[in-house]
């Protein structure tokens, strides 16, 4: 089996994805432009979230699963942070500015750590050039026009901030919209899929390629029982945002690069949730599918990642699971920034 297919097929680590033949169909259908994998993400003061990583790590061996048959590929991750700067008022928008910066550079860290390979860049950097604004009024044009495409507009917005951003013309999901329009690949976690309808939608009334969504398993929190997430019940569907350590106030439950301290980070492996039902989550495990990604980036390793066939077949038990997690966070991840 390819390497390409290795990776889409790994067990809790992809959601959902589109086939091999799909992607190699595009990039043929793109020669001699190449094949564009993309992944975006806002931030917020609580630092940088080892779930970050993940997205990362996986827009970079996509790459180079591609490359290694011949495919011209640009992986690029987009530091949101003039979208971030919307939700905000104008006194913290310079602390806002500041803070992606720290996420743009942790990126470009990550870049020298594991040879990633990646393209940084921060939307402030385009979002406010006259190619941009041109692109995004068009867009807004064509849905203006189409109560239909409104309506999904609408609905990439929490109910909850509706009336808020109808006010704001909706600026935020527009500019999500016209960066992605035209890309080929996009990784994301699983609740990006109104953003990419959206895209998909605008796509094909201009006639134009249709982005492919790839989502990433839901990011969980660590150190909890199963009682939180038989109470959250949403949490088991979504989980909380990757790349916003502070997500649902839950900080002290997540591992932060650079911050956190080993010795914590195992007593809330220790603490956490673990089933032997895949369909359950298993925060820890999802590290440790982190941490196996890391390594592999570290040591040049190419082959399959087993981690979540091994658990669930019960080759490693639970505790050794979280041992072994423990253990490799600190090695591959932790002891590197």
């Amino acid at each position: 089996m390819e390497r390409l297919e290795q990776l889409l097929l790994t067990p809790k680590l992809v959601q959902q994805a589109p086939t091999s033949e799909l992607i190699r169909g595009r990039a043929k259908q793109n020669r001699p432009s190449p094949l564009t994998i993309f992944y975006g993400e806002t931030y917020d003061d609580k630092g940088n979230p080892i779930d970050s990583l993940k997205y990362y790590l996986v827009v970079s061996a996509l790459a180079a699963a591609l490359k290694k048959e011949g495919i011209a590929v640009e992986p690029t991750i987009l530091v949101a942070d003039s979208a971030a700067c919307r939700n905000v008022g104008d006194e913290k928008q310079g602390e806002i500015m500041r803070l992606g910066e720290h996420r743009f550079q942790f990126v470009q860290r990550t870049n020298e750590v594991y040879g990633t390979d990646l393209r940084v860049r921060k939307m402030s950097d385009y979002v406010t050039s006259p190619e941009f604004v041109t692109r995004r009024g068009k867009i807004v044009e064509l849905c203006n026009g189409d109560q239909e495409l409104m309506r999904a507009v609408e609905k990439t917005v929490p109910e909850s901030k509706t009336d808020t951003e109808r006010t704001k013309g909706f600026l935020y999901s527009f500019d999500e919209i016209t960066t992605i329009v035209n890309l080929d690949l996009k990784v994301g976690p699983p609740r990006e899929d109104l953003y990419d309808n959206v895209a998909r939608a605008v796509a094909k009334r201009r006639k134009e390629k249709e982005i492919m969504s790839l989502f990433l398993s839901p990011t969980f929190p660590l150190g909890m029982g199963w009682s939180y997430f038989f109470v959250n019940e949403g949490i088991e569907d979504h989980g909380i945002t990757a790349y916003k350590a502070g997500s649902k106030r839950l900080q002290r439950q997540r591992i932060i690069v650079g911050a956190s301290n080993p010795d914590y980070v195992r007593s809330l492996l220790d603490n956490s949730f673990i089933s032997l039902n895949p369909s359950l989550p298993n925060p820890v495990l999802d590290i440790g599918l982190i941490c196996e990604m890391a390594r592999r980036k570290l040591t040049g390793d190419n082959s399959p990642i087993s981690l979540a066939q091994e658990f669930y077949t019960g080759e490693i038990s639970p505790n050794q699971l979280k041992k072994k997690v423990g253990q490799d966070v600190e090695t591959y991840v932790l002891s590197k920034f």
